[in-house]
Order: C-alpha cells, then sequence, then structure tokens
C-alpha cells in the first residue's frame, strides 16, 4: 500500500528527528528542522519545490521566533573600596574616633533594541535604598547574610529620525528612571549633582555638529522628587546648552550654562536638605528659613562651567576648569547670624594619562549652605552636606586591560559655624576621606 503524503512525512521525521538531534543536542530547533528538511529531498520523500516552499516557510518562522526572544546586550563594572576616615578635634573640643571600612559596588546594564528609534534599557546595581550610593559595605549585616540588588536605571530611549529635525543634529529622549542629563563628563563635576542619582521622569537631548571643530548640545528634564497625593508633587525641571569647539588640533574649550528650578517644596523636602531627617540618604547643610526664600518658595539656581584641554603632549595631556552657581531665591535667616549662603564654586587641573603613566588631579569645592539641595550634592565630596569647603586629590593608573587602580583623597571643613547648631555645623566637619579603589569594567 502507497503511504499518503503526510504519512510519508510523519514517517521520515521519526525516522531521521531523533538521530539528527542526538548528533548534537545543542543544536536549535531551526537548524534540526533544515536538516530534515536536507534528508527528506535527498531520500526522495519531497521533491525540489516542496523542499524550497518549506524552508522558506521555516526561514520565516525563525525570524519571527527572534523576535519574540530579543538579545540584550550586557555591561557592567564591579568596584573594590577601602575607605578609611581620619577626623581632626572638632570646633566643640571634641574627638572623634578614626574610621575603615571596606565596601564593593557591582552595576548590570543591559539594553534590547526594540526597533530602529526605540531601546529599552535597565541597570542592576548592589546597595540598599540610598539615591546618591550603591556601595554594599561588608560587614554591614551579622553572619555573612545576603546583600540587596536594585533597580537603579529603567527607561526608554526615543532616537528621533533625522528628518524630524528642522535645524538638524541628533533629538533623543529618555523616559522613566533616566541617567542624569545634566552630569558633565568634561571635567570633575563633582560640585552640584553626586554622579549616583537617576532622576525619575522625562529628559530630552539635542546634539549638533556645525563643524568638525565645533560640537552644540542642549539638555532637558522634568523630574518627580516626590509623589504627594494630598497636595501637588515637589518635582523640578532643568535646562542646559553648551558646547564644545577644537581651537586647534591640540586645544579643546568648553563650556556650558544650566537653570534647575525646584518647585512645589514643602517642609519634607526643606527638612530633608536641612538635616537628612526623612530621607533615604544622609544630607544637611541647608538653612530651612533660607534655602527657599524664607518659606516654600521655587528655589532657581544657575550654573556655570568651563573646561580647557591641551592634548600637545601625548603621555601628559593637561586640563583646567573652574565652576560657579547661585541660588537666587536662598535669603538671610532670621535665626543665625548669617548672609544668604546662597553660592558655590569650584575649580582644579589634570594631567597624565593613566594609560601611559598616571592620571594625577587637584580640585577645590566651596558650596555655601543654601547654594542647592544638599540631598542631591556628591555625597563623597562633603558627606553630603552643604556649608562645606575643602580639596580633592586623585590619582588614577590602569594596571591591566579593563582594570584601574584609583586613588582620591577628599578634606573638608565648615564654612561658617553661625549658620547651624553646634551639634549639626561640627558633625564630621574637619576630616579627610580616603578612598583606595579597584575597578573592572566589562
Amino acid at each position: 500500500m502507497k503511504l499518503s503524503r503526510i504519512g510519508g512525512l510523519l514517517l521520515a521525521l521519526a525516522l531521521v528527528a531523533g538521530p539528527a538531534a542526538a548528533a548534537d543536542d545543542k543544536q536549535d530547533d531551526g537548524a534540526v528542522v533544515s536538516e530534515i528538511l536536507e534528508v527528506l529531498k535527498e531520500r526522495g520523500i519531497v521533491d525540489e519545490g516542496e523542499y524550497q516552499r518549506m524552508a522558506a516557510k521555516n526561514a520565516r518562522y525563525e525570524k519571527e521566533k527572534e523576535g519574540f526572544m530579543p538579545k540584550l546586550e550586557w555591561w557592567g563594572d564591579f568596584r573594590f573600596r577601602h575607605e578609611s576616615f581620619f577626623y581632626s578635634r572638632d570646633d566643640a573640643g571634641n574627638d572623634r574616633d578614626n574610621r575603615f571600612r571596606i565596601r564593593y559596588r557591582f552595576r548590570l546594564n543591559a539594553k534590547v533594541n526594540v526597533n530602529e528609534h526605540a531601546d529599552v534599557i535597565f541597570r542592576l546595581a548592589s546597595g540598599d535604598n540610598d539615591d546618591r550610593s550603591t556601595n554594599q559595605t561588608l560587614g554591614s549585616g551579622p553572619d555573612f547574610d545576603t546583600d540587596d540588588i536594585r533597580l537603579d536605571r529603567a527607561y526608554a530611549k526615543l532616537t528621533a529620525p533625522a528628518e524630524w529635525s528642522p535645524f538638524g543634529g541628533k533629538w533623543v529622549a529618555e523616559l522613566g528612571k533616566v541617567p542624569n542629563p545634566f552630569v558633565w563628563k568634561e571635567d570633575k563635576d563633582y560640585m552640584l549633582w553626586d554622579r549616583d542619582i537617576n532622576p525619575e521622569g522625562v529628559s530630552l537631548r539635542y546634539t549638533k555638529n556645525f563643524s568638525d571643530a565645533t560640537r552644540m548640545f542642549g539638555n532637558f528634564g522634568y523630574y518627580i522628587i516626590d509623589e504627594n497625593s494630598q497636595a501637588s508633587d515637589p518635582h523640578m525641571w532643568g535646562l542646559q546648552g553648551g558646547v564644545i569647539h577644537e581651537l586647534t588640533e591640540d586645544v579643546r574649550l568648553g563650556g556650558r550654562a544650566s537653570y534647575y528650578e525646584f518647585r512645589s517644596v514643602d517642609g519634607p523636602f526643606i527638612e530633608r536638605g536641612a538635616s537628612g531627617r526623612g530621607g533615604v540618604t544622609s544630607a544637611g547643610g541647608n538653612v530651612r528659613d533660607g534655602i527657599a526664600g524664607g518659606g516654600n518658595d521655587p528655589i532657581r539656581v544657575f550654573h556655570l562651567t568651563g573646561v580647557a584641554k591641551y592634548e600637545g603632549i601625548e603621555d601628559w595631556p593637561m586640563m583646567v576648569f573652574g565652576q560657579w552657581s547661585q541660588n537666587f531665591q536662598a535669603t538671610s535667616s532670621a535665626l543665625y547670624n548669617a548672609g544668604d549662603a546662597d553660592t558655590a564654586w569650584g575649580t582644579g587641573f589634570e594631567i597624565g594619562n593613566k594609560k601611559k603613566w598616571v592620571k594625577l588631579g587637584f580640585g577645590y569645592y566651596h558650596i555655601e549652605a543654601n547654594a542647592f539641595p544638599s540631598q542631591f550634592i556628591d555625597s563623597d565630596l562633603f558627606d553630603g552636606r552643604t556649608n562645606r569647603e575643602g580639596p580633592v586629590v586623585y590619582a588614577s593608573r590602569q594596571i591591566m586591560k579593563n582594570t584601574d587602580a584609583n586613588l582620591t583623597m577628599f578634606f573638608s571643613d565648615v564654612i561658617d559655624n553661625d549658620i547651624e547648631p553646634a551639634s549639626e555645623a561640627v558633625k564630621d566637619s574637619d576630616r579627610i576621606r580616603i578612598q583606595a579603589d579597584l575597578v573592572f569594567k566589562f
């Protein structure tokens, strides 16, 4: 009796599927089906036309299946740190013991390409519920307890088609828990924003090359600071513009101007900046009746930065930078004998190449009490406090591929003892903080 076509195909599949799959149990289903079709054609069970039709159908299926299981692009870093704190006697005459600790930081990023204009990106990070640190301190829990992993970033990145921009250039929108678009990588941007902070809202970035030597950029962001079901949400928006220009083959200049406005700020927001109480991170230094004009008025901050780089000496490139900011809303306190305390500034230089020899840097920063909400400034610089000043010295050397050794020293002292109560003004104010890091990137 002659087998039907369907019966013959089923018999052929039964005969060859087992041996084909057993030959390599790591082979995917698509490859197995292709091999089966080849065997069917060689044994004359299907003719050439039928083979081409089924092979094309299998190829379409494999392509569609890839759409349901997108490929993730992974990258990340691991940092191992020894940290030391050396204290002097404070202004109240009290001694503090020096402190030492060991910490690590682990971050894992992933990106999936949704289509030619959209990506979804997320980052997992170690650490507890601190928006200015993803460090995990060894021994922070008893008896080698397990450590936490948190969702540090999660956002959609949308790139506009080139024809959508009447001015040319590139437009990118980021939606969700996003990277901070206002942090600059051109200089040692320690002053206002901690680099670990990832705001929640919408960012819009624009870049345009006017020539081979000149690039302009602009950033806008709108972010929710604290969801409030009983009143308006404390929120902020920021606008930034800048330019980078290659003056000569060896000299590059850059500048940017930023404006930040914090609105609907309430009592808990002011308190977090004054003492850190009620927040998820250490903070302090803002004057309760000064940072926002004596009440809950908007906080308006203007920030300028300039940088110059010289690369005429290959092994020893150099950079100098300076920045200044002012909180236009700050006012003199009725409680303390002090002025507006509304200004922050920083300056410094850097020299060297960490891949050739070593990179060395120095900076000095001065952040008055009401210059910026303290819960957002760099937590390493002055332990997350305003009304502080001091230098930073750092060195970096690449010791192996994708592996750096870093050493950083932060010095801190109080600016004005009259602004805060003595218990707050002298807390950790006179100290040296030393961080020795090994950083692995992958």
